[in-house]
């Protein structure tokens, strides 16, 4: 059993579309950044509803043009598509806005916090013909295309244990803390919700504890996710204690180890089973890197748009909705209210 090659989309063979921005807090300007150094994607627009922010984001990206209002911003008939950058709570709103206007959207993950929500961003995206995609991330890096070749493959045999981690002390970042701005679970916890369902599918029973913040929200979860083939899954998310982020599977005939940190471009490890293993090892070692990665879903997402998908082949909206409808579940289960 080998490493395959992963899938790199050349970003010069997919449409330049214009985008307009929803949100230009620290997250846009992270992917604008990525895809302005990375991809052939133009930005033509940008919204805020703070005084002069909307200004200060496109003279540092060099925008060519603002609007005083995200409803002025889908009505710009220059724009193809919109990226969604403002608060979770948010976000089942604004992705519809721009769906009525004829605009496809890239929604920063999660989709929206009601498992209800994704489905109606869904079902207004397949009935107006546009595309509707989460913005996550690390289903579009390249370690990720190997990890969906090697699945493929069926040499790995049956799935038996996944494990990943995503512990991170970000006290400080204040808008996990506060009802409608995150939560741990839905902001770092929803990466290894979504590896373990790369490698797994959606769980048929989930069991889950942890601890509460002070405001009502999670602030560690521990979860147990077990499926009908008898494989079992195991994840934390944290955003008090700091821990290696990790994410592995162990399968009948070999190991899958994804290099930490497992959500950016990283690398992938092929492990037997043995306790003194051997591996294959291939590593990311292009200029990508770290959250630059961000601008690999933007080129897969024009590539979408230029096959008039209306959501993700590599991340259906089955599959999204599945990983919300997870998050709730933890939180349900540990007593904690997102909203």
């Amino acid at each position: 059993m080998r490493i395959p090659e992963p899938e790199v989309i050349n970003p010069t063979s997919v449409p330049s579309l214009k985008w307009g921005i929803i949100g230009p807090g620290g997250i846009a300007e992270v992917f604008v950044a990525a895809c302005q150094k990375h991809t052939a994607q133009k930005f033509h627009a940008v919204a805020s509803r703070t005084p002069g922010r909307a200004e200060e984001f496109a003279k540092k990206f060099e925008i060519p043009k603002t609007h005083d209002s995200y409803e002025a911003l889908v009505a710009d008939s220059e724009i193809d598509a919109v990226y969604i950058a403002s608060w979770q709570v948010e976000h089942y709103k604004h992705a519809m806005l721009a769906l009525n206007a004829g605009k496809h959207v890239l929604v920063e993950k999660p989709i929206t916090v009601l498992p209800e929500h994704a489905k109606e961003i869904f079902a207004l995206a397949r009935e107006k013909g546009l595309l509707a995609m989460e913005a996550m991330w690390t289903r579009y890096l390249p370690q990720s295309t190997i990890i969906r070749k090697l699945l493929a493959s069926g040499e790995l045999g049956k799935p038996q244990l996944f494990t990943a981690n995503f512990s991170a002390d970000n006290r400080h970042i204040a808008r996990l803390w506060q009802k409608g701005g995150g939560s741990i679970i839905y902001d770092m916890g929803i990466y290894p919700i979504a590896m373990s369902q790369q490698f797994l599918g959606s769980p048929s029973k989930i069991t889950a504890t942890g601890t509460l913040h002070e405001s009502g929200l999670d602030a560690e979860s521990h979860s147990v996710f077990e499926y009908a083939s008898g494989a079992r899954a195991q994840v934390t998310a944290s955003g008090i204690a700091t821990l290696p982020t990790t994410a592995s599977c162990s399968f009948e005939n070999a190991v899958v180890v994804v290099a930490e940190p497992f959500f950016v471009p990283s690398g992938i490890k092929l492990r037997d089973k043995e306790l003194y293993f051997t591996e294959e090892v291939w590593r990311d070692e292009t200029e990508v890197r770290g959250h630059d990665g961000l601008s690999y879903q933007a080129t897969w997402f024009a590539k979408y748009v230029s096959e008039a998908r209306v959501e993700s082949e590599v991340h259906p909206a089955n599959e999204v909705i599945a990983g919300i409808e997870i998050a709730a579940e933890i939180c349900k289960q540990m007593g904690a209210e997102p909203l």
